[in-house]
């Protein structure tokens, strides 16, 4: 029963990140006028957003690995009957969020990050075009978190 809250808890946070970067840290840095203050503002956020993203993913991962190993001892033989076409959704959705997680942190969180630390000044177009892949990012992240809770409903 800890394995399931820890997973729970973890996707909470998770998707409470994500938002946090959707609704607060990327609109606060597109109201800033000068393009360098955006850009160092995005990357103050990802800079925490994307390591406690990746680890956070990595909990939720483990602990559901876990608690899928509990339901196949205890079901054994019906183990597949019972839940394989629905754990196929569930994986398949699940390697999509990793997928965007991976691209949200690394594909567009590093860039944003290594632009700045770097001390290169991209166009604003640029930054303007960064903030808003990382927006529909996180958009489309929550919608797979929504999507994989209640597949996972399913299961229960």
């Amino acid at each position: 029963m800890t394995t399931a809250w820890v997973h729970i808890i973890s996707l909470a946070l998770y998707a409470a990140a994500t938002l946090a970067i959707l609704v607060y840290a990327i609109p606060r840095a597109r109201v800033l006028a000068d393009p360098q203050e955006r850009l160092a503002r995005a990357a103050a956020a990802m800079k925490i957003y994307d390591p406690f993203s990746i680890a956070v993913l990595g909990v939720i991962v483990m602990t559901g690995a876990f608690s899928l190993t509990a339901y196949k001892d205890a079901l054994r033989e019906r183990f597949f009957e019972q839940m394989g076409a629905v754990l196929i959704w569930k994986f398949g959705l699940t390697f999509l969020l990793i997928i965007m997680a991976s691209y949200m942190a690394f594909g567009l969180g590093n860039r944003i990050v290594g632009h700045c630390e770097i001390d290169e000044e991209p166009t604003p177009e640029w930054i303007s075009r960064m903030l808003t892949k990382t927006q529909v990012t996180a958009a489309v992240i929550l919608v797979l978190c929504g999507v994989i809770t209640w597949v996972a409903g399913a299961l229960t």
